[in-house]
């Protein structure tokens, strides 16, 4: 106990006299506030609070507004799964940015002394609904731990096989994903794609910090206009190349953050996205002829053994039809 003490100094014939005086009343504790049974309790501070929601999507902010009574001048706020999750402003706005239900603790304090109020599972956040489109793929993979298609919203059921370890991992929002790791790129054994100059859209989120040019998704072997290759440059940027010819978009990607890449072409005009808006066009190419000197089993993260991809890819699909701008934003926004 830490007390309060009062010296009093009085001079009496010559003589020095010291009389200490000690107030109990002034009792305080190690936190320097004072002890218990010194305080009126109806002067502490009492948490409360309220949250402008309790239940919202994924990727929303909640506003805590502190109602707490008796003048707390100190405020710590305990905010699991929120960003910030630990702050000290008196009414915060924080992000919940994945799903789950989630506790909330607040902390005050005036001069008196402290309170606390602890709301379990008071915050509940949901995942947004996905809207997907109508238009399933030929082929459609999401690498949730395995090479299985999904059927869901692809057509074709054929498991890929890797070159190398399968590698996966997770992008945030989406599930899992496919690591390149230099040595494990994937082919789909029995699908050649779409050939000749048939209409195709090519979909799927990207993640890397490569400096070397390198597939993503082929098919056709070599030879002049055979090819139907989507790319990544050391640039940085993605590319549709056809051996013979090929067009760059303007984007770069390379920054390590994850990407939806797309590319469509109508026997005429070659369109190129980047997270859902229209990154590059051109019209007139009618001299795709792909598979010309022989139809391949599509790559992923290769082009015919070379142009090796590293870094980590998701949700790859292949399309008979030309995908309409909205159907790319649309499978950009798809986490």
């Amino acid at each position: 106990m830490k007390s309060n003490n009062i010296v009093l100094i009085v001079r009496s014939f010559g003589l020095l006299t010291i009389f200490l005086l000690t107030l109990g009343s002034c009792a305080r504790n190690d936190d320097g506030y004072p002890e218990e049974s010194n305080v009126d309790s109806a002067l502490l501070p009492q948490a409360s609070f309220s949250a402008s929601a309790t239940s919202v999507e994924a990727g929303s902010t909640v506003t805590f507004t502190n109602t707490s009574i008796n003048s707390p001048s100190l405020y710590t706020w305990v905010l699991p799964g929120a960003t910030p999750s630990y702050t000290n402003e008196a009414s915060p706005t924080v992000l919940y940015e994945s799903s789950g239900v989630y506790d909330v603790t607040l902390r005050v304090r005036n001069s008196i002394g402290g309170g606390e109020v602890f709301m379990e599972g008071h915050i509940e956040i949901t995942a947004p609904p996905i809207i997907d489109i109508d238009i399933k793929a030929q082929i459609r993979y999401t690498f949730e731990d395995n090479l299985n298609s999904d059927l869901d919203k692809g057509l074709q059921d054929i498991t890929a096989t890797s070159a190398g370890a399968e590698t996966y991992d997770i992008r945030p929002g989406g599930g899992g994903s496919y690591v390149f790791t230099g040595s494990n790129a994937l082919t789909v054994p029995g699908y050649t794609g779409i050939n000749g100059a048939g209409s195709r859209s090519v979909a799927l989120w990207v993640k890397t910090t490569h400096g070397s040019t390198s597939a993503l998704v082929h098919w056709g072997n070599t030879g002049t206009f055979s090819r139907s290759s989507f790319k990544y440059q050391s640039s940085g940027v993605i590319r549709f190349e056809y051996q013979g010819g090929g067009h760059n978009g303007n984007t770069t990607v390379n920054d390590g953050e994850w990407h939806h890449v797309a590319y469509t072409y109508d026997g005429d005009t070659i369109k190129l996205y980047v997270d859902g808006v229209e990154d590059f066009t051109i019209s007139g190419i009618t001299v795709l002829n792909t598979g010309n000197t022989g139809e391949t089993d599509i790559n992923i993260g290769s082009q015919l053994g070379g142009s090796i991809f590293q870094g980590a890819i998701d949700d790859v699909r292949i399309f008979d039809t030309v995908l309409t701008s909205d159907e790319v934003r649309i499978l950009s926004e798809i986490k």
